[in-house]
């Protein structure tokens, strides 16, 4: 009965114009005081299905933010961890944090490793990302990005130059690309997925879903165990 009332509510109020002329305006009335008076009398329906809501929206995010083909992955696409790092070349924490998400792309087969710029740190967090992103399609952004992320000096262009010279990457190219539109649109989407998420600064972890904003170690390996156990009971339920 909630259901029904609720699937003719959403069809009256959200519905294109030609469904809701299904019915007459003295049901639409009469179909409107129901479910108000039903949700009125029964709030906890309206609150599970504004949590089936927040659920869906937030399965969609995750879909989304995972499986953009813009970003660079490591690992198997069908990997039953995905895990997700939002981050800034110049950002101490996400330095300290490589080492350890390193590891798990070199270790872990069950593990997918995505990784989305977001340079909130001034001007040559920018121009490090953008160069990041130029130089992908030359093959070599797993090098170039780890040069990067150990650097321990400034950020200056020759600095970003030189370390892309070293990694293997034609600069010329590289700078020319720099310039792409597509590249501005891609950091300015990835921004918005961490406003949605909530980071407010660098790094921030999405694993299966559940977001760890900052590199702590314990919290990350609890969620990661925590996402093991959650597959390896999928993969025993599909049995």
């Amino acid at each position: 009965m909630a259901r029904l009332l609720l699937v003719l509510f959403i069809a009256l109020t959200s519905a294109p114009p030609a469904l809701a002329q299904t019915f007459n305006q003295q049901q639409q009335s009469e179909i409107r005081a129901l479910v108000r008076d039903y949700l009125v009398n029964n709030p906890d329906v309206l609150r599970e299905a504004l949590d089936a809501l927040e659920a869906r929206a937030s399965d969609e995010r995750w879909r989304e933010v995972k499986s953009d083909p813009r970003d660079f992955s490591l690992g198997a696409a069908d990997a039953p961890i995905t895990i997700v790092e939002f981050f800034d070349y110049r950002c101490a924490y996400c330095h300290a944090a490589y080492e350890w998400v390193s590891d798990l792309a070199r270790r872990r087969p069950d593990v997918r490793l995505v990784l989305k710029e977001l340079p909130v740190l001034g001007p040559d967090s920018m121009e490090a990302a953008r160069a990041s992103l130029a130089a992908m399609p030359q093959g070599r952004y797993w090098e170039f990005h780890r040069a990067l992320i150990t650097y321990q000096g400034d950020l200056t262009p020759e600095a970003i130059n030189r370390l892309a010279q070293r990694a293997g990457i034609d600069v010329a190219r590289m700078r020319r690309d720099m310039e792409d539109e597509n590249i501005t649109r891609q950091l300015e989407q990835i921004r918005a997925q961490a406003i949605e998420y909530q980071f407010n600064g660098t790094p921030g972890f999405v694993i299966n879903g559940e977001t760890i904003p900052g590199f702590h170690r314990e919290t990350l390996e609890a969620r990661l165990r925590t996402a093991g156990q959650e597959a390896r009971e999928r993969r025993q339920a599909r049995r």
